[in-house]
């Protein structure tokens, strides 16, 4: 998922400190161990005039053809990948899994990290080796598109995209006989209507073959932009995400939000809103938990009113943190359900979210969850139900953790076999 740190980054990788001039601000993130660096929104041009994106329908036709032969089973792959700072969050995560998995299968495997000319390679290997040990001798590429040609990069029978920048770069890596687009959100809508969603919404026409997360994203892209291609579903780490052995000790209702103010399609504003009206109304007999992201509960008026743990060390703390939770909510506005529904109803949780047609096919209101209108009075009128109504929380908790029976191995063998077929 790209944002401002991200186009820092790149600038910085690619056109050098110099181009991001005096409206440069760098926030030390201790937690976390890195530097930041937030861009105006002026910055955005230095970002999009990088050649990278300069793309004609020349290099697409190009590219189709280079990956129009008949396909054959595949015996090595090369995957595009983003700078990461940490192997098991989110997306990364996932598409780790599906690398670590497609080389157990036998697959010479090239990973190209693309937009950070200054990681060490050697430390990346081990990071992702411990937590993926059939990757322990995968081969890792420090590309830098600013120095380099694609046409450098070696030979592999079939080739990754996994975010919409490296797409970019999937169209001009012709060495190649399968071209596909690892796609986990609709990531246009992580921006306005403006450049950035326009160059991030041209990749879905590239000619790629989709390997698609989740069945509703995967005909929200081939409704609008007619991609073929596989959906999987995420299946949750039963190490980390379960049910708690017994049933809750009495005391307070807890309810957690999954809080994320720098990421606009969790609507952030509105769940700070909807915590306010649960205060209002039942004040102390409640107790709220924040997570996702760090952020300063005083700015909102929260000061003393929740509990606000900013980002988790491990999966382990945030399945424990589950479940001692009763109910979870959280906003998504793209065209992904996100993973925290998924863990919450692992984790016996009751689930609420906002109404959104393109989850549909995991969320079945008043059965596995609670689906509201995405005013903070709607959010609050749907948690205030299950606050109230012990039954019904009971139900929906049970009929979750019933539905979210996925499982990882079921979901490559699918993708698997897809590529190889």
């Amino acid at each position: 998922m790209i944002n401002n740190f991200n186009k820092a980054r790149w600038i910085l990788n690619n056109e050098g400190p110099g181009s991001l001039g005096k409206k440069t601000v760098k926030v030390i993130n201790r937690k976390l161990g890195v530097s930041k660096t937030l861009l105006s929104p002026g910055e955005a041009y230095n970002y999009l005039s990088n050649p990278l994106f300069g793309v004609t329908q020349k290099d697409i036709l190009k590219s189709s053809k280079s990956s129009a032969g008949s396909r054959m089973k595949p015996s090595s792959a090369l995957w595009f990948v983003p700078y990461f700072d940490h192997v098991t969050f989110g997306g990364i995560y996932t598409i780790f899994r599906f690398i670590e998995e497609f080389a157990n299968r036998g697959l010479k495997t090239t990973i190209v990290i693309f937009d950070n000319k200054y990681f060490d390679v050697e430390k990346m290997k081990r990071d992702v080796a411990k937590h993926f040990p059939g990757l322990a001798d995968v081969e890792v590429i420090n590309f830098n598109p600013g120095a380099q040609s694609v046409d450098e990069l070696p030979e592999r029978d079939i080739a990754f995209a996994t975010i919409w920048m490296s797409a970019y770069l999937l169209l001009r890596y012709n060495q190649t006989k399968s071209k596909y687009y690892f796609v986990q959100d609709y990531e246009p809508l992580f921006y306005e209507a403006g450049s950035m969603y326009a160059l991030a919404e041209s990749t879905y026409r590239f000619g790629y073959t989709g390997i698609i997360n989740t069945p509703g994203l995967l005909r929200a892209i081939n409704q609008r932009h007619g991609m073929e291609g596989v959906s999987f579903i995420p299946a949750v780490d039963k190490r980390f995400y379960y049910p708690r052995p017994g049933p809750k000790s009495s005391g307070k209702k807890r309810i957690f939000f999954y809080a994320r103010p720098n990421n606009p399609r969790n609507s952030f504003e509105l769940g700070i809103l909807t915590i306010k009206l649960l205060k209002e109304r039942f004040g102390d007999s409640v107790e709220i938990v924040t997570a996702g992201s760090n952020w300063d509960e005083e700015v909102y008026g929260l000061k003393n009113q929740i509990i606000n743990l900013g980002l988790l060390n491990s999966l382990q703390e945030v399945g424990d943190l589950y479940r001692s939770c009763d109910i979870g909510f959280v906003y998504m506005l793209s065209k992904h359900p996100s993973y925290q529904p998924f863990e919450f109803m692992a984790c016996g949780m009751a689930t609420v979210s906002n109404y959104n047609e393109d989850n549909l096919w995991l969320f079945k209101e008043g059965k596995n969850c609670l689906l509201a209108e995405p005013s903070p009075a709607a959010m609050a009128e749907k948690i205030i139900t299950l606050i109230e109504n012990e039954k019904l929380r009971k139900k929906i908790a049970a009929a979750g953790l019933k539905n979210i029976n996925f499982n990882w191995q079921t979901e490559l063998d699918k993708v698997w076999e897809y590529i190889t077929s």
